[in-house]
């Protein structure tokens, strides 16, 4: 091993040097992510949250540490193979810089796909304002207590415990949500 590292030009010692440690990085990295460990965890940008299901739109992050790991395990890796078929040391690095943001910008797209797809389950009671809904457990006058309605809520039947500040409401009644109040209770008409 050391007789074919000492063969080496300087240059090539150099992309060798890189390409060992960001190829073992990625191999764990990418067995993190298969096992469920790792998630979106060591991203410089958050790129959390998704559509409907509660949180923020997920970002298109290009700049992470799982990307700067693919970066420079494809840089290495393409600078040693262009090298070794006889390609100048500028234009391998340039054509390798060139492949590599290439690879990072499709990784970081892919991600930025996925987590669109992904769904959190956590219910945002504040969708509920301007919705309709029907009463199931008749509401009481006055906020003088609570009943139940059942509205459509981020695609899914919720059954949310409601006041009215007017009369009573009857089961049946279709009702509109006016406010939440203290992110568990709606407040209808």
């Amino acid at each position: 091993m050391t007789e074919w590292l000492n063969s080496m030009a300087l240059f090539e010692k150099i992309l060798w040097y890189i390409s060992i440690p960001a190829s073992v990085l990625f191999v764990i990295q990418m067995i993190m992510t298969f096992i469920g460990i790792g998630g979106e965890s060591g991203d410089i940008e958050d790129s959390e949250g998704a559509g409907d299901g509660g949180g923020d739109d997920p970002t298109f992050a290009v700049f992470t540490v799982r990307n700067f790991i693919i970066f420079f395990t494809v840089f290495s890796w393409c600078a040693i193979t262009l090298y070794n078929a006889g390609i100048s040391e500028i234009v391998t690095v340039l054509i390798s810089i060139v492949v590599a943001v290439i690879v990072m910008f499709v990784v970081a797209g892919l991600f930025y796909g996925i987590m669109r797809l992904a769904q959190n389950g956590t219910m945002n009671i504040n969708h509920a304002k301007g919705k309709m809904g029907e009463v199931y457990i008749p509401i009481p006058a006055k906020r003088s207590g609570v009943g139940k309605v059942h509205i459509m809520l981020q695609g899914v039947l919720r059954e949310v415990e409601a006041i009215t500040e007017g009369k009573s409401i009857p089961r049946g009644t279709i009702i509109k949500v006016v406010d939440v109040i203290n992110n568990n209770l709606l407040l209808v008409e």
